[in-house]
Order: C-alpha cells, then sequence, then structure tokens
C-alpha cells in the first residue's frame, strides 16, 4: 500500500514545504518589525500562533487537546515527546500564554526561521557547555519574568518515532533551580503527518493531531539531587500514556 502511495505521500510533503515556507517568507517583515524591540515581542508571540494556525489549514491538520485545562497558572515548563518536524508549529495551537522555545542551535542556520532564535527563543549549543549554561541562565530569567518555557527533552527527533530516546537532564535542572512545575505533553501522531521531510515517499498525510497534557509535577522542594528522578519521572508518564494507545 505505501508503495501505491508514494507519489501522494510525495505531494503532500512538497505541499507542507510550500506552505510553510511561502507563509514565512509573506509574514517574515512583520516579524523582523515585531522583533527589532523586546516592547513588541507578545506581538510577535500572537503572530506565530496566527502563522501557526494558518500552517494547519492549509495543510488540512486540526490540533485537538484533551485536558488543557491543567496548565497551571504560575509560570511553567513543558516537556514533550519530540515526533514530527511539525511538532513546534502545533505547539502554538496547544498553548495560547506566552512561552519561549528552547530549541537546537542548528535552527539559527536554517533561512529566516533563524530569526526567531536569535531574537526571541533561546538556542542550546549542545557541544558547548559554557553556551549550554548561558542559555539555561536566559531560561531562568525568562521564568523569573513570568513567562514559560517549551522544550523537547530528547534534543532530536528519533527515527524510531514514536518511540522516544532517553531524556537529557537540562529542563529538569533548570524547573527545580526555578522551582516551577513541569508540564509533560504527549504528541500522539504528528508523525503520521511528517517524521522526515528529507525521505520523500515515507509515508506522510493529513489528519487531526491528537495531543494530551498530563498532570503538572511540582517542584517545590526539590533539590539538584532530584533531577534524574524528575527526569525519569516524566518519560515515564509521557510514555505510559503513548502505550496505553496501543
Amino acid at each position: 500500500m505505501d508503495k501505491l502511495l508514494s507519489p501522494v505521500y510525495f505531494v503532500y510533503k512538497l505541499w507542507i514545504g510550500a506552505v510553510f515556507w511561502s507563509t514565512l517568507l509573506a509574514l517574515f517583515p512583520f516579524f523582523w518589525i515585531l522583533l527589532y524591540n523586546k516592547t513588541t515581542y507578545p506581538q510577535a508571540f500572537q503572530l506565530k500562533r496566527f502563522w501557526s494556525w494558518l500552517i494547519r489549514t492549509l495543510i488540512f491538520c486540526p490540533v485537538v487537546v484533551k485536558n488543557k485545562e491543567k496548565f497551571p497558572n504560575q509560570p511553567f515548563i513543558v516537556t514533550s515527546n519530540h515526533i514530527s518536524y511539525l511538532d513546534t508549529v502545533f505547539m502554538y495551537a496547544l498553548l495560547d500564554r506566552y512561552f519561549l522555545f528552547i530549541g537546537k542551535a542548528e535552527l539559527l542556520k536554517w533561512p529566516l526561521f533563524s530569526l526567531f532564535f536569535k531574537k526571541q527563543d533561546i538556542p542550546v549549543h549542545r557541544g558547548n557547555p559554557r553556551e549550554a549554561f548561558m542559555s539555561l541562565k536566559l531560561a531562568g530569567e525568562a521564568l523569573e519574568r513570568g513567562e514559560n518555557i517549551a522544550i523537547y527533552p530528547e534534543g532530536t527527533i528519533p527515527d524510531e518515532a514514536p518511540e522516544m530516546r532517553p531524556f537529557k537532564t537540562g529542563a529538569f535542572k533548570l524547573a527545580i533551580a526555578q522551582q516551577v512545575p513541569v508540564v509533560p505533553i504527549v504528541w500522539h501522531n504528528n508523525h503520521r503527518v511528517m517524521l522526515d521531510p528529507s525521505k520523500l515517499i515515507s509515508y506522510s498525510l493529513p489528519r487531526v493531531v491528537n495531543v494530551t497534557v498530563l498532570d503538572p509535577i511540582s517542584t517545590i522542594g526539590m533539590t539538584e539531587a532530584d533531577v534524574v528522578s524528575l527526569r525519569d519521572q516524566v518519560f515515564g508518564k509521557i510514555q505510559a500514556c503513548l502505550k496505553n494507545e496501543d
């Protein structure tokens, strides 16, 4: 069946790419203006949400959120599994409160898209401990300002998604240092929309995107000694939710 439908997958992936880059190009002048000054960052965030809606609409992928009411009122860190290049686009359907992404520094090389990580979001240079520390410092300052953070603790998209790779500890060190809750998020089927854009004839079709918000985990009273335990707890909760689909 996959061989028969491979031309359809190919065309749909081309369509996703065309939608992503053409809409970004059209909106880029507005992003550039809004990200020129920090006072208009909230407006840039709202424009990102509009851009996300536009992409989701044009690629026929509405997002259905389960348990959205579980987000706490205080600043928090979203930690989610990473199963598609479109996770970041879909995240703006899930979170309507201002947040910053922490993402790999390689995104600074993306044309146009790099503007977000040069100006607003936070890049992580994973091979440079000093730069990684500075990234966590910037994220900590954002949380202190009352902003929220979203991060993919796997650090990359696994080829075997939705199976997860082990989580890195950075998000959990940050949560404990700032004593803010961690909110585990489960993306269920984004990989069926698009897992690897470079594999042009691999499975890729529009669908309803399902995401579940799990119970927030308080870090009040936790110390650095609890980082690994917190990491494993979050991993376990996300994995258990994924396995319940089987």
